[in-house]
């Protein structure tokens, strides 16, 4: 496949590889789920697949070949999306990419796995101006130095 695929420049067919393509097109979908819309499409989907108003936690089992689809791929926008929290209402705090390069949950490993509420969004951890980040238990000074 991987020779097929190659330029012809570089040896190969020049033929588009459509497994990548059709990963590329459902991650833009998964992308346009995301931002929202006031469209019908959108009133559909959210009716039928997210009762809680997001793709990323809802359900992938028992649907649509579609929405099972989407779901395959949800690593890949994941890997690639930086959100603006805005509120903090629509972002993951530990799982998703808002502030650096990669998810707090992987930056603060031990600090997620001690976490009381592992996905919860921003704004939850948001309370009157300072971060208010709930553990299952206290943390001692080294923990709370990370």
């Amino acid at each position: 496949m991987d020779t097929i695929c190659r330029p012809k420049e570089l040896g190969g067919l020049g033929m588009t590889n459509t497994e990548t393509m059709n990963e590329c097109l459902l991650v833009k979908w998964i992308w346009k789920i995301e931002k929202g819309s006031d469209d019908t499409w959108f009133k559909i989907l959210q009716a039928k697949y997210m009762p809680d108003g997001s793709f990323l936690s809802s359900k992938s089992r028992g649907i649509s070949q579609f929405w099972q689809s989407l779901h395959k791929v949800k690593h890949l926008f994941k890997g690639g999306a930086i959100y603006k929290t805005k509120g903090g209402s629509s972002a993951d705090f530990w799982d998703d990419v808002w502030i650096g390069d990669t998810p707090l949950g992987i930056q603060f490993l031990q600090l997620f796995n001690m976490c009381k509420f592992p996905h919860s969004r921003i704004a939850a951890n948001w309370e009157d101006g300072d971060w208010a980040v709930e553990f299952r238990r206290s943390l001692d000074d080294r923990e709370g130095a990370l």
